[in-house]
């Protein structure tokens, strides 16, 4: 049997019966604008206002929306339902009380002593839900048992099961009160365009905040009076290359070519550009992965700008985003393969042409009129067009049920009971991964983008500044984003706008840990792939009134020194297995103290300012690998940093344990700068009141074998110190953290540093004495100035 989908959903006589009933009232209000307590009113903009002073109520419909139900089993039917007619609404449930009860999942498990006195006990189950905005309906279900004691006396019990949502079955509207909706998956059908469309034409005809750099948003009117007129791109945002897609050699031929423009170039007259910057463009955003059959490179631009680049000779993607953007209208789009010289001068696919246009690519993304997102397709030959597979992950298949409305909303209304069909679901809730969001490159180009058209495994979707929707799915209806708030419907892809809420410092540490994740073709990309999105947190802290630097990917206030340690004690966060480790072949990418010396997952901890400090950077340097490309790769780095020392093997003796810090737990109490477990042979872990615990945790593999050899023989131990950059208090653990490195010497004999990891050294309680070990830490080391490569 095919498995249940919201295409092949589940039908028995069980679930059938089941009657969800929806009562519908007017939500009572309260206006702190003139204290007016009751409903309100819709406008003839569709607003729903205060009824005395038009002051507008936003986040609701005016409605009260009521969902319950009281199921026509009890557990023993239902049992019977579940285990005899396979009803799969009955099967969920049945699970559900399972586990509450711990009762084994087996037929003999049901007739064990525990189960035989809950089936013989008097039960019912209730399905409710409550929402004062028309659309999405999730469900709530309890058991109920009721049960008498020794003294006789009656007793109800009520149990939690879980939740679902109900889901128009597609083919059957709901009258617009259920607007969760099966996946459409014909993304190329006229349900799919006129969606796109929709919410295209929605978003640039009346949301502001999306015309802004995502910088400033929020000092913005959120709505507009009226229509939004014309939006016009600033000229110098627009690209040097760009392809019109409506244009070929000859009459008659447009649909099979597309052609090249040079915008500054080709622009005898001002026209061209005035022209692109009042229609806009569009960029694809999109995995390469591999080379691609046809790029731009210095032989063929020529051809490309006077023959045309024929579209069959194109990869997938690539055709798809042409056909895309012609469906929405716009004329000109920008796809890097085409648009930037792929020419490879170094060895290592780089040319100054490329790293220019990579340093514009924040007002590429940023300013586009539409960003495409590829997210489904791991390959550019692969294309993201292709009809979606049905959905059949789910926790609860889908069931049908029956909706029956009673709308209260008006008076002396005699208007009688509607009844429609409906889909019963809960989905898996792990969330689908697309292909787009494991890939480096791809992050900048979507938190940049301030509209977003993505192309997903299960189907449709647009997120912009101020709004996302699904062309199916939950959330159908384009609902407003607040912010703090949900940042999309598909994980991972967001305009960065959205965290406007939060400090300038903590929106680059959740981007970094984030882009760490992810995977690069080319190792060499790692600071250059970033290196927009770095740009534009930089304008974001500046307009802010802070004084940022951006060092090989180190965001520091210098107004705050203090920042460079919170920055300089990032961390590797091991997860799934992936070990971080050090760029293939040697090959400089970074200085060590910057986490994009390493691959691997990173994170930088969250405090700022509330600890005493002990360090202090005093000087510092980058050498950009391409003059002038301040935010992307670098051929050098250093910093002098005035800190105290301690050998790695004096600390370790004096210690009661050493031990190496693990899988690192990076949810729960929110002070992720401590949350690491550890591997130790023995030993009290938090610390007596007369002990030390050393934790370690290497940078890499290999820099941990150099650690553990320094901790055995006196030598090695003598070049590898341990850095106190601060002092260390969390809950009644106090202690010292910082970094670990490696003394050398270069070519002239010179001294230098490189960090190799980073510590903590705790101790017991603060009532026994503990609050003396940074005391002891930093009062017996030595005070020098080191310098760190």
């Amino acid at each position: 049997m095919a498995p249940f989908s919201f295409e092949n959903p589940h039908i028995c006589y069980h679930c059938s019966a089941i009657q969800l009933h929806l009562e519908l009232k007017p939500q009572i209000l309260c206006c702190f604008g003139c204290m007016y307590n009751g409903p309100g009113r819709t406008t003839d903009k569709g607003e729903y206002v205060c009824f005395e002073c038009a002051r507008p109520f936003s986040g609701t419909s005016g409605l009260d929306l009521r969902y319950c139900s009281t199921l026509p089993y009890d557990l023993s039917q239902a049992l019977t339902a579940a285990e005899s007619d396979h009803c799969e609404f009955y099967r969920w449930v049945i699970h559900r009380v399972t586990r509450l009860f711990k009762i084994q999942e087996t037929p003999s498990g049901w007739k064990s002593k525990k189960a035989v006195g809950i089936l013989t006990q008097r039960s019912r189950f209730e399905l409710s839900g409550i929402s004062n905005e028309v659309g999405r309906a999730n469900l709530e279900i309890k058991f109920f048992s009721h049960w008498v004691d020794d003294d006789g006396n009656k007793h109800e019990t009520r149990h939690d099961l879980g939740d679902f949502d109900a889901w128009d079955t597609g083919d059957d509207p709901s009258f617009g009160l259920v607007s969760s909706r099966p996946y459409v998956q014909d993304v190329k059908s006229a349900q799919s365009i006129d969606f796109a469309r929709s919410s295209f034409e929605t978003c640039m005809r009346s949301h502001p905040w999306c015309r802004t750099d995502q910088i400033n948003h929020m000092t913005v009117p959120r709505w507009p009076g009226g229509a939004l007129s014309y939006e016009r791109i600033d000229p110098r945002d627009i690209p040097t290359r760009l392809l019109d897609i409506a244009t070929g050699p000859s009459p008659g031929a447009d649909a099979e070519y597309i052609k090249l423009i040079e915008t500054t170039v080709d622009d005898k007259d001002g026209q061209l550009i005035e022209q692109i910057a009042q229609t806009g463009f569009i960029v694809l955003s999109y995995c390469w992965g591999g080379d691609q059959n046809s790029k731009l490179v210095a032989s063929n631009l020529q051809t490309y700008k006077t023959e045309g680049i024929k579209l069959g000779q194109l990869d997938q993607s690539l055709q798809d985003a042409v056909w895309v953007a012609r469906q929405i209208g716009i004329r000109y789009l920008w796809i890097d393969a085409l648009c930037i010289p792929q020419d490879d001068l170094d060895g290592q696919g780089n040319n100054p042409d490329k790293a220019h246009e990579i340093s514009r690519m924040a007002s590429y993304y940023g300013r586009a009129t539409l960003t495409i997102l590829a997210a489904s397709a791991s390959r550019a030959v692969d294309g993201f067009l292709q009809k979606r597979q049905p959905a059949t992950d789910f926790d609860m298949a889908p069931t049908h049920a029956q909706l029956i409305v009673s709308d209260n909303t008006k008076t002396n209304d005699d208007t009688p009971d509607k009844i429609q069909n409906i889909l019963l679901a809960k989905q898996s809730p792990s969330p689908t991964i697309e292909p787009i969001t494991t890939r480096g490159w791809t992050l900048q180009e979507s938190l940049l983008s301030r509209r977003i058209l993505i192309y997903g495994v299960n189907q449709l979707y647009w997120s912009c500044l101020n709004s996302f929707a699904g062309c199916g799915g939950k959330i159908t209806n384009l609902t407003n984003r607040t912010i703090p708030g949900m940042e999309s419907l598909v994980p991972g892809v967001y305009p960065i706008g959205s965290l406007i809420d939060q400090p300038v410092y903590l929106q680059w540490n959740s981007i970094v840990k984030t882009y760490t994740q992810r995977f690069l073709s080319q190792p060499g990309d790692k600071l250059w792939a970033i290196s927009a999105l770095a740009s534009h947190i930089v304008q974001v802290s500046a307009h802010r009134g802070e004084k940022p630097i951006y060092a090989a990917g180190l965001l520091v206030d210098e107004a705050n020194p203090g920042t460079w340690l919170q920055q300089l004690l990032w961390y590797p966060d091991s997860i799934e297995g992936r070990d971080n480790k050090r760029p293939p072949g040697g090959r400089y990418r970074a200085p060590s103290w910057s986490w994009a010396s390493l691959d691997g997952v990173v994170k930088v901890p969250s405090w700022r300012h509330e600890m005493e400090e002990y360090a202090a950077v005093e000087e510092w340097g980058v050498e950009p690998a391409v003059k002038g490309a301040m935010y992307g790769g670098v051929s050098g780095g250093y910093i002098f940093l005035r800190a105290v020392t301690q050998p790695i093997c004096r600390i370790a003796g004096r210690c009661g344990d050493v031990v190496w810090a693990e899988r690192l737990q990076t949810e729960g109490t929110g002070d992720d700068d401590f949350d690491w477990t550890y591997s130790r042979k023995g030993g009290n872990l938090e610390g007596a009141a007369d002990s030390w615990v050393l934790v370690l945790l290497a940078d890499s593999g290999e820099y941990k074998s150099v650690i553990e050899i320094g901790l055995q023989d006196p030598g090695v131990g003598a070049r590898i110190s341990l850095v106190g950059l601060s002092s260390l208090s969390t809950g009644q653990l106090v202690g010292v953290r910082g970094i670990i490195v490696e003394q050398t010497v270069d070519d002239d004999e010179l001294r230098f540093c490189k960090r190799r990891g980073s510590f903590r050294l705790k101790m017991g309680k603060h009532a026994n004495g503990g609050q003396d070990l940074a005391a002891k830490f930093f009062k017996k080391g030595t005070k020098q100035t080191l310098r760190i490569l």
